[in-house]
């Protein structure tokens, strides 16, 4: 298959799709509460109260807690920074987004009583769970390894005919891998074979950019129950949904010409990802003396049917054309459909507040996650996913995580802050295994007559470290996001 020798170029005929793997059952079910600007203000903490639409799906006894219908909607911005660490070379990028965090109407109705069934209401709208926006820039000079090397190493022992279509396959058809002479079955890249010396057979620019997109969020219905305004019970009947994007580009480049021939390379890969689950929710409230309030609430396990499409492009380019007088060649696959199922890890949430002089709100939200027992299932084509469900075990541990606010209310004006802290879902043999995400958040509100307003302020900060491909092979780029949200929630009651 030498350049200089021949151009056939390579048939696919393998239908193997895109690797699902543990990452994927994290991005999909780790799940970060959004809503009404008036929670986000306090951290994401107002489980202990109910009252507020974002509640329902945090602790759905909530709902029992209202006394009046309640319509709100909440126009968000989401504005995040990026900043990557990738050998001794620092890069950062920007993207925002508009989304809506949340939606709904409850509907209260009043007994009349003021011991025994109080009130019997019920609610449905939106709350946000996740976003997904992001880009991400890396680069840097690698004097160790190649992307390269990492698909020789997979196609080792494979004939040529039957490497995996969306990445050895791809590299063999653009002239980057080769097999080595005498040998049919083990290959070398375009580095080794045209390098100068062992010594100077990289030294290459590498660059690789992510952007990411889309969000997940929950239609809750909700149904909950006031007794003696002492105990509130609720359960959510919730439609999770999402959508994810994913754009990767990965280039190499020999800008001083070191590797004869050689000038560049890039490899693409594309997926698109839609889900659906249906999800149930219990809670309860209870409130033993006016000023304290207790609650807790199970999650249970919900299942993601997850459709994929996913595809890959590579293009290289050479200093001189060959015979036919060709200098650049490029080769894609088609997009291959994909179906498997994801399920999300059992979450146990407990609540308590204080509230003092009917003035002053402080809450507190813990949430038991165990992330170990994420499971995916029933592939398409038959696939079970048992390596992946024990690397799921391996991976990922048990975490609480927290969120705490407060609010202070003075005339119609109300003044919040909070935080939030969740902890790294990874094992300690893991390489993120200190990837928690940290959160401040702020915010105002005004209420009068049936009319309120309420502003919010989130600012969010997360590390971790990213391979570009197998560990042994690079090092890690270290990678920092900020994300910086804007909440306004309007909201009317009758």
């Amino acid at each position: 298959m030498k350049r200089f020798s021949f151009l056939t170029i390579a048939i696919l005929l393998a239908t193997v799709i895109y690797a699902q793997n543990e990452t994927d059952a994290l991005r999909y079910t780790q799940v970060f509460p959004g809503g009404t600007a008036r929670m986000m203000g306090m951290g994401g903490a107002f489980g202990a109260f109910g009252g507020d639409f974002s509640t329902l799906s945090i602790n759905p006894a909530g709902i029992g807690v209202y006394r009046s219908s309640e319509f709100t909607i909440t126009p968000s911005m989401n504005y995040l920074s990026s900043k990557s660490n990738y050998l001794g070379n620092s890069s950062e990028d920007l993207s925002s987004n508009f989304y809506l965090g949340n939606m709904g109407l409850v509907y209260s109705n009043l007994t009349g009583r003021s011991s025994g069934l109080v009130s019997f209401n019920f609610g449905f709208g939106y709350n946000r769970e996740n976003d997904f926006y992001q880009n991400l820039i890396m680069r840097g000079i690698n004097h160790n390894s190649s992307l390269l090397d990492y698909f020789a190493t997979r196609a080792d022992g494979t004939p040529s005919d039957q490497l995996y279509p969306y990445e050895e396959a791809v590299a063999w058809d653009v002239y980057m891998l080769d097999t080595v002479a005498g040998q049919p079955l083990n290959y070398e890249t375009v580095y080794s074979l045209w390098g100068d010396s062992p010594n100077s057979t990289y030294g290459q620019e590498q660059r690789r950019t992510i952007s990411t997109s889309g969000g997940a969020g929950e239609y809750a219905f909700t149904a909950g129950v006031n007794l003696n305004n002492i105990l509130y019970l609720g359960g959510t009947y919730g439609v999770h949904s999402l959508n994810y994007q994913y754009a990767m580009n990965h280039y190499e480049a020999d800008p001083d010409g070191h590797i004869a021939q050689f000038d560049y390379f890039k490899f693409s890969e594309r997926l698109n990802t839609r889900g659906t689950a249906h999800s149930f929710k219990l809670g309860f409230l209870l409130k033993p003396i006016q000023m304290i309030r207790l609650g807790g609430a199970v999650h249970f396990p919900y299942k993601y049917r997850i459709q994929e499409d996913y595809y890959t492009f590579m293009e290289s380019g050479f200093d001189t054309p060959d015979s036919d007088g060709n200098k650049v060649y490029n080769s894609s696959t088609n997009s291959q459909p994909y179906s498997y199922r994801v399920s999300s890890p059992l979450k146990v949430v407990a609540n308590a507040g204080v509230q003092l002089f009917k003035m002053l709100l402080v809450d507190m939200d813990v949430e038991y996650v165990d992330y170990s027992t994420m499971k995916m299932s029933r592939g398409s084509d038959g696939y079970d996913f048992f390596d992946e469900n024990q690397a799921i075990k391996d991976a990922y541990k048990s975490v609480l995580n927290w969120r705490g606010g407060a609010e202070l209310k003075m005339g119609t004006m109300y003044f919040r802050a909070g935080a939030a802290f969740y902890n790294s879902p990874y094992a300690s043999s893991e390489a993120n295994k200190n990837a928690s995400y940290k959160s401040y958040s702020g915010g105002l509100g005004y209420r009068t007559g049936n009319f309120f307003i309420d502003l919010a302020y989130v600012y969010s900060t997360h590390e971790e470290q990213y391979y570009m491909y197998q560990l042994s092979m690079v090092s890690p780029s270290v990678n920092n996001f900020q994300r910086h949200q804007l909440l306004t929630t309007f909201g009317y009651r009758f």
